[in-house]
């Protein structure tokens, strides 16, 4: 909880007013997206009236991997390099202990139990390849398990993605659970390249693109896919597209040009192909006066087929809608930038994913889920893989590490988000500001919140966890020192009788 609402459920509860919390400062992993923070409860916790009771039995995982997550904590709270994470205590007691005797959910045998940390420099690709091998191999072998690829970022599972819809042979079934889903975003991307035409109906190459868009299942077969390429660089060709679209007597691209009739005397089809293309872009410019919501529909009739795809244009349509009406102005180039944002991953899509509607790893045996860290919370699967635990997405707050929030461009590698804050502080409470500290925090901060994330990953993992690392874009990153910690501790565990 943050402050203000401590604040507020005080109130609420009065002085003598009971009040139960439940939580687990040590999956506290939000920090660094909103003002949550393990401190409140745990300073809750140490009221004189605040009575405590620890739940610590879980029958979730197998013992080895419990005793992994439990030796995070006291390597964490006693041997990690940076003494103000250490003084933070990002992880703390009580240890996770298994389910007793006679608990109806046992936790898993330790003899079907795998631990795997994978200790080789990856490049991030050659990383991705090595997990989606591995899970090719698994998966069809043990359809009545659950599994999960757990990144840190969302755009490190979309690639994930990207890389499990090239398999073909066997093909392997996913269930995405990021920021957006790979059907929202190219739903969200044909409906945005159709507006941006609309908004420049003169422009060949986005009416080229909108053909593509309108044939996009056409790159799955080759034959299709050279025809549909054929058929791009001849719209690309074309001088006016208003000779095309909206033909007058002696000036029809489509039956007088000499190029465009070579192209159709080779594949007939194609000129049955342009020419109802033509007429469903006469209908979309003849629908642009209607309100928004109403134009989305009409696209979606002609571009999607599938129910899901078609609820996610009824969401779109909605959206866009009450976009309009909070902005009255807008028009088709406002309303094309909105999905743009979708398409970019950088805003979720609310209302048509699995998430929202209360995701359940058991529902989807022999598939394989992506998702990140922070969404898997509260979650277990059979076999989990933790990727990209370097030294990037899981610093330390030791000399040479970097952080997403310090932009290289930025003098001294200051957090501009941090240092503003760390101003207002100061004026709010009338004491001296010292560039660079704000910073500093943020970074131990967030080496905290790493330490936590990492936690919660692991014990994601009902029977089997594999932890890999990559070296970055640059090729500049290492081993994250929490996982080299307990590549030490297991490799000890293994040499001891």
């Amino acid at each position: 909880e943050t402050g203000l609402q401590e604040m507020i459920i005080r109130k609420l509860a009065g002085d003598n007013g009971n009040w139960v919390r439940v939580g687990d400062p040590n999956q506290a992993i939000y920090e660094t997206f909103t003002t949550a923070k393990p401190e409140y409860l745990r300073d809750f916790l140490r009221e004189s009236d605040v009575t405590g009771r620890e739940l610590p039995n879980s029958g979730r995982s197998a013992m080895p991997i419990i005793e992994l997550a439990n030796h995070l904590i006291g390597w964490t709270m006693e041997k990690h390099p940076n003494a103000a994470v250490r003084e933070r205590q990002p992880l703390q007691p009580p240890l996770i202990q298994p389910a007793p005797a006679g608990d109806p959910q046992a936790n898993p045998p330790a003899d079907q139990s795998r631990i795997v940390l994978y200790p080789a420099a990856l490049p991030p690709v050659e990383e991705i390849r090595a997990v989606v091998d591995s899970i090719r191999g698994w998966l069809p072998q043990h359809p009545d398990q659950t599994a999960a690829i757990l990144v840190p970022r969302n755009k490190r599972g979309f690639d994930i993605v990207d890389a499990l819809k090239q398999i073909r042979e066997p093909q392997i079934e996913y269930v995405e659970l990021l920021r957006s889903t790979t059907s929202t975003r190219e739903a969200a991307g044909a409906v945005g390249n159709i507006l941006q035409y609309l908004s420049n109906p003169g422009d060949v190459r986005l009416l080229a693109r909108v053909y593509q868009v309108w044939r996009r299942d056409d790159r799955d077969e080759e034959a299709l896919a050279a025809r549909l390429d054929q058929t791009l660089k001849a719209i690309r060709k074309c001088p006016r597209v208003e000779d095309f679209i909206t033909p007058q007597l002696g000036r029809d691209w489509l039956a007088d040009d000499e190029s465009v009739a070579k192209l159709i005397e080779s594949d007939p089809e194609i000129g049955g192909l342009l020419a109802e293309f033509r007429g469903i872009v006469k209908r979309w410019q003849e629908a642009v006066i209607l309100p928004i919501d109403q134009l989305i529909l009409i696209l979606a009739q002609d571009l999607f087929k599938s129910s899901a795809d078609l609820a996610i244009a009824h969401s779109m349509a909605v959206l866009l809608n009450g976009y309009a009406e909070s902005h009255p102005a807008a028009r088709l180039p406002e309303y094309t930038e909105e999905l743009a944002v979708i398409a970019r991953n950088e805003r979720r899509f609310l209302g048509v994913d699995d998430m929202d509607r209360g995701f359940d790893p058991e529902a989807h045996k022999g598939k394989v889920t992506v998702a990140t860290m922070h969404a898997a919370k509260g979650l277990e699967w059979d076999r989990v893989y933790l990727l990209s635990v370097n030294t990037y997405d899981f610093p330390s707050a030791v000399p040479g590490d970097q952080f997403m929030s310090e932009k290289k461009f930025i003098r001294e590698g200051l957090n501009l988000e941090a240092e503003s804050l760390g101003q207002l502080t100061a004026l709010a409470n009338d004491i001296p500001y010292r560039e660079g500290i704000a910073t500093e925090a943020a970074r131990v901060d967030y080496a905290a919140e790493r330490l936590r994330l990492l936690y919660v990953g692991i014990t994601r993992a009902r029977r089997e966890l594999i932890m890999t690392w990559n070296t970055g874009q640059q090729g500049d990153q290492h081993m994250a020192i929490p996982f080299a910690a307990l590549q030490a501790y297991l490799d000890q565990k293994e040499q001891t009788p």
